[in-house]
Formats: C-alpha cells, sequence, structure tokens
C-alpha cells in the first residue's frame, strides 16, 4: 500500500513538474521581457499573468506535499515543516499582491508582494539547510543531507546576489538572472525531496532508527 510519505512525493513532484512547465511556457511567450534583467514576478502584470498564477500555485502545492510527508514521518522535522509550509502559503498568495509596475509609484499591494518574496526565499533556504542538519547524522541518509546543504546556500547565495542587485545599479541588469538561479536551486530541492518521498528513502527503516521508532 502507498504510504503517505510516498503519495506526498509523487503530488510534489507532479506541483514542481507543473511549475516547472508554466515557467518555461513564460520563457518562450512573447512577453517582451528579458530574464537577464525583470523579475520572474513582471510575468505577472503582463497579460501572460494566468502562466505566473499557476507557476506560484503549484510551487504552493509541492511545497504542501513536502511539509505534509515531513510531518507524517516518526521524526524531530518540525521546524522544517513550518518552514516549508510558510514557503508554500507565500506562494499560494503572491500571486494576488502582484508587483508594482516599473516606473510607478509603490503601492500596499507591491510591498506586500515584496514582503511576500522575501519571506518566500527566506524560509525555503533556511529550511534546506536545517533539514540536512538533521539528516546528516545518519549515513544512509547523508547524500539526501548533503544535496539540501548545497542547494541551501546556494539559495541563500543567490538571495545575497538579488540584494545587491538592487542596490548596485552595475549589478541590477543582473537581477532577473539571480532571480531564475534562485528559482532553480528551490526547484531542483523541491525534486530531490519529492523523489526522496516518492521512493521511500524518507519512509525506509534508516529514519525510523534515526528517531527512535524502530519496530
Amino acid at each position: 500500500m502507498t504510504s503517505t510519505v510516498e503519495l506526498a512525493g509523487v503530488v510534489s513532484l507532479a506541483g514542481t513538474a507543473t511549475a516547472v512547465g508554466a515557467l518555461t511556457y513564460l520563457h518562450l511567450a512573447p512577453t517582451g521581457l528579458s530574464p537577464l534583467r525583470q523579475p520572474v514576478s513582471q510575468y505577472g502584470i503582463t497579460k501572460y499573468r494566468l502562466g505566473y498564477r499557476v507557476m506560484t500555485i503549484a510551487m504552493g502545492v509541492a511545497g504542501t506535499a513536502i511539509a505534509t510527508a515531513l510531518a507524517t514521518l516518526p521524526s524531530s522535522f518540525d521546524e522544517v515543516v513550518v518552514l516549508v509550509a510558510i514557503f508554500a502559503t507565500c506562494r499560494y498568495a503572491i500571486s494576488w499582491f502582484p508587483m508594482d509596475a516599473p516606473g510607478t509609484p509603490p503601492t500596499a499591494t507591491g510591498r506586500a508582494h515584496g514582503l511576500l518574496a522575501v519571506v518566500t526565499f527566506g524560509s525555503i533556504a533556511i529550511a534546506a539547510i536545517r533539514l540536512c542538519k538533521q539528516l546528516e547524522v545518519d549515513p544512509h541518509l547523508d547524500t539526501l543531507a548533503s544535496t539540501s546543504r548545497i542547494l541551501g546556500w546556494l539559495m541563500v547565495a543567490c538571495f545575497a546576489l538579488l540584494f545587491f542587485a538592487r542596490l548596485a545599479p552595475d549589478l541590477r541588469r543582473y537581477f532577473g538572472a539571480s532571480e531564475r538561479a534562485l528559482y532553480v536551486a528551490i526547484l531542483v530541492w523541491l525534486v530531490v525531496l519529492g523523489i526522496a518521498c516518492a521512493t521511500g528513502h524518507l519512509n525506509g527503516p534508516s529514519i525510523r532508527v534515526l528517531f527512535g521508532d524502530a519496530p
């Protein structure tokens, strides 16, 4: 019988695949936006905004599934579960709070968008780093822990680049590229965790022994 963890992994992979498909569509559509310079959020204020909404909701679904899987495990992943749930919630909400159009005065909606984006990226980066701390004590989960650590710090590096690109005019032209690199790191992390859950790697004897739930 398929476990809740494995089913959640499949749902997460489906959500991530949908998000990748929507992002691919947005980058191939004649939006007139530069992937190098413009943020991903700017797709949400074009006539292709539906594609952006599909992408954000799909990432929310993937995050919810991962949080559900981790919450179901006989483990102490509570902190990571909360962080991934925050990530998912922000993804669900953000397309209803579109960014302000470039060159227009700031609005409350635009500020809310910025806050949701910061919380989104910060929560998932911390979740990836904290997860590796909890898994690395078991050699059977060392590869998964190392992968989560690398992707988590890659998210942090990309997030830092976004911050500096906002401040430095010379780096501003690369804002879009930095954000897309961050998206790639997040999507890869969701894929890795989705596969680990769907294949039972995070629901096997090793993790049960690790957290004291062995039969």
